[in-house]
């Protein structure tokens, strides 16, 4: 941390916003917001702090409509974080809501031991604190039965791992909630919100997830293990009404040494 202005390789490890302010002057300290950065995939996952109180542990099948409406305030996204010419650019490979047309892309510098962020396309600044770092890796991924995609980033004792829907939004015109409160069908709304990104931490072996877009999924374990040959990941998922099963990913890229994705311990 030694440049005002760092690398991509200074930013490997996970962070916690502490302080995000709007182009109307308005802040946010209460979101719950981790970024999980690999050696150039990435994981965020941003939360409302009452979400957990509204829509408990369940499957998205059984959530009702104004819980499904609760689930559009979380935003969550993953994919490649990239440089050129002294601005970052989060190309985002998997996104809960419509992408804006406007790539994500911002100035970092580091200020007091705080890494802030500067919109380039949107007036925000967002101030990030280092909560830890370590070996980092992380895999792109492809499911070829469902033609989805998938990140899996580990740095340290932490981990995240998004997976794409397995049907893409029929619109990237219209905001998520709207398309929400459209569907006049529960289940169809639900498809919609069929997005994962989770959050998780690394213990003794198990990869236990702590956060999720899904609410189900909080508290289960990712379990990921390669499979023989080691060019698929088998990570354990849930079906639509909550029972264990595998999936199997396919290798599209590693970052880092592919044993860290697997192991149950973190190297520093």
């Amino acid at each position: 941390m030694s440049r005002s202005h760092p690398a991509i390789a200074e930013l490997h490890g996970i962070w916690r916003r502490a302080l995000a302010r709007e182009a109307d002057g308005s802040t946010d300290r209460v979101t719950i917001t981790t970024w999980v950065q690999g050696p150039s995939l990435f994981g965020d996952l941003r939360q409302p702090p009452a979400l957990d109180g509204v829509v408990g542990r369940a499957l998205l099948m059984d959530l009702d409509r104004p819980q499904l409406l609760a689930l559009c305030g979380q935003k969550a996204f993953a994919g490649t974080l990239e440089e050129d010419g002294g601005a970052f650019i989060w190309v985002r490979r998997i996104d809960l809501h419509p992408s804006s047309p406007l790539p994500d892309a911002g100035t970092l510098h580091w200020t007091d031991g705080v890494l802030v962020e500067e919109g380039l396309h949107e007036a925000y600044v967002e101030h990030w604190e280092l909560l830890e770092q370590g070996g980092p890796a992380a895999a792109l991924l492809e499911d070829p039965l469902e033609g989805c995609a998938g990140v899996l980033v580990r740095v340290g004792s932490w981990f995240g791992y998004a997976r794409d829907r397995p049907v893409p939004l029929p619109t990237l015109l219209v905001p998520l909630v709207e398309q929400v409160g459209g569907c006049s069908r529960r289940a169809e709304a639900a498809t919609l919100l069929d997005c994962e990104v989770s959050i998780g931490r690394v213990h003794a072996g198990r990869w236990k997830i702590v956060r999720s877009t899904l609410p189900h999924r909080v508290g289960t374990q990712l379990r990921p293990e390669l499979r023989p040959g080691g060019d698929w990941l088998r990570v354990r998922d849930t079906d639509r009404l909550g029972r264990a099963r595998p999936r199997d990913w396919q290798l599209a890229r590693a970052e880092g040494p592919v044993s860290l994705l697997t192991s149950g311990d973190a190297q520093r």
